[in-house]
């Protein structure tokens, strides 16, 4: 009986909060954006007024146009039943496979696109195009992404997923997690794939296929939105914080207003994310989805195969691993820029790791605990934010910067990488060092990221390139610290970072000038001046 009563009260939850979610990405897009913006209740107002108008079809429509709002909007709602979102251990938990859901979205889908179709215009034959091929792309990725998480929890029910903490017990499968997200964004027509507020021809996909419709069809389409919307951002939540869902089995009254104030915060939290996201980035154009997906399938494939790769061989991957695998891939992909400003983001990102890497080992060392967490705190301020932002600063005054001219082209200087990362693990192999250190893949990680750092000071021409690439042998001396000596004197680290500010603004000033008195900054020119 609490099962059913569970499983009621969180699909009338969803069903509730839905409008407010929409109404909420659209208010705080308008306030990021220097805009009052309108109340975030107004959807329950204009699907209210819908519900009122009368319906303009057109003649040349069958039955399917007029079936298509009830498939699509019960669809919305099955998913409100069948998900863990507010509560683990529902009536039909049972039917939470991630086939039998990934079979109502499907539903959903064609029976829209059909819609789009029907009345025969162009842009409903456009919009319906687009999403089939959106469609086809997204499947193999949420196939990927449920497979890999239910290898490691042995149950394909994602209500038996969210009962074990996966991201706690197996951090690898944040990167599942990622791909997840960029599926929920293209699948809910979001941006970078899709603008759910525009009504132009050439960006249009959701909006096409629902334009002919008019009155209570079209709340019915938009309701239905704004539910898979906010299934998709609770269901998500959900994966990153799984201790937030309560089980049925415990539950009781203060359980229930409990388990409804996080629902809506989640709610509340992730649609203003979205709003920050959707404000500060652009809508790709169409042909360049297939990149967008690539990296979603791939990167849920990594969760896949690292997953395999974890139990076969009974390796525990920590998140002190994972940190530190992105840390060498942030800087892998700064090495194959050739602008500046893109390799000054990688380099924040590198170091973003480095300061997970240390919250990771604080997991690992009670005694430096709060030594660790300074220590991450103070590498995302310093080398996350205050350095790129120094560098940054000597860029925009002088425009040249920008460019980052190197020996050799992007292609080949990922040849280059992977030889540098072979001959690093080679090394390493041969090295009396590793068995000693408790941590070996950090070990792995500093070697790495010193070799590729200096190989960045020798291929890239920019002075500010050069700067990056001493920058970045620095953060691989400060993993090799953390694996080695694990933490030095609080005094003598704030110095380290203090002087690690110091001459980046020194030498980002020093490259500007160098630009001034010289006209260049490319180092294979500056080296044929004579006095």
């Amino acid at each position: 009986m609490i099962s059913i009563l569970a499983t009621l009260l969180q699909a009338i939850f969803i069903l509730a909060v839905a409008p407010l979610a929409m109404g909420t990405v659209r208010f705080c897009k308008a306030r990021l954006q220097g805009r009052l913006g309108a109340s975030p209740f107004l959807p329950y107002y204009t699907f209210a007024t819908l519900l009122k108008k009368e319906m303009v079809i057109s003649d040349v429509t069958s039955w399917v146009f007029r079936v298509v709002p009830f498939v699509v909007l019960s669809t919305s709602v099955v998913l409100a039943f069948v998900l863990p979102l507010l509560f683990v251990g529902g009536k039909l938990a049972s039917l939470s496979d991630f086939l039998f859901v990934a079979g109502v979205l499907m539903i959903g889908s064609i029976f829209l696109v059909l819609g789009g179709l029907d009345t025969g215009s162009a842009f409903g034959g456009m919009g319906s195009s687009r999403e089939m091929t959106i469609a086809t792309l997204i499947e193999p990725t949420l196939i990927m992404v449920f497979v890999a998480m239910g290898f490691v929890s042995g149950t394909f029910a994602i209500d038996g997923m969210m009962g074990q903490s996966l991201i706690i017990a197996h951090p690898y499968l944040i990167l599942s997690v990622f791909a997840f997200f960029l599926v929920t964004l293209a699948e809910n027509a979001r941006y970078p794939v899709d603008n759910p507020a525009t009504h132009l021809e050439l960006t249009m996909v959701h909006e096409a296929m629902i334009l002919e419709y008019s009155g209570p069809y079209l709340a019915m389409l938009e309701y239905a939105s704004a539910i898979k919307l906010t299934v998709f951002a609770i269901l998500l939540a959900n994966f990153i914080f799984p201790t937030t869902v309560l089980a049925v089995a415990s539950l009781g009254f203060l359980g229930v207003i409990f388990a409804i104030i996080l629902g809506t915060l989640k709610v509340l939290v992730a649609m203003g994310l979205l709003a920050l996201l959707e404000s500060t980035i652009v809508k790709m154009r169409f042909y360049r989805l297939q990149e967008y997906m690539s990296i979603a399938f791939f990167t849920a494939l990594a969760g896949m195969l690292i997953a395999l790769f974890s139990a076969f061989l009974n390796v525990n991957i920590g998140w002190h691993t994972i940190f530190g695998a992105l840390a060498v891939f942030f800087v892998v992909l700064l090495f194959g820029r050739a602008r500046s400003y893109a390799m000054v983001r990688y380099y924040a990102l590198s170091s973003l790791s480095i300061a997970g890497i240390a919250l990771g080992l604080s997991f690992l060392f009670q005694t430096e605990k709060m030594h660790l967490w300074i220590f991450a705190a103070v590498t995302i301020l310093i080398k996350a934010i205050m350095v790129p932002y120094v560098i940054r600063y000597a860029q925009k005054k002088h425009k040249d910067l920008i460019s980052a001219p190197s020996f050799l082209r992007p292609a080949s200087s990922y040849f280059v990488i992977v030889a540098i990362l072979g001959v690093t693990f080679f090394i390493m192999q041969h090295t009396p060092i590793v068995g000693i250190v408790e941590f070996d893949t950090l070990l792995y990680v500093s070697i790495a990221l010193i070799g590729i750092g200096l190989a960045t000071m020798i291929v890239h021409r920019n002075i500010l390139s050069q700067v990056l690439g001493l920058l970045t042998m620095e953060n691989g001396v400060t993993v090799f610290t953390l694996v080695t000596v694990k933490s030095l004197p609080l005094v003598i680290e704030l110095g380290v970072f203090v002087i690690i500010v110091v001459s980046a603004f020194i030498l980002s000033i020093l490259g500007a000038r160098i630009r001034e008195f010289y006209g260049s900054t490319d180092t294979e020119e500056l080296r044929s001046l004579t006095e």
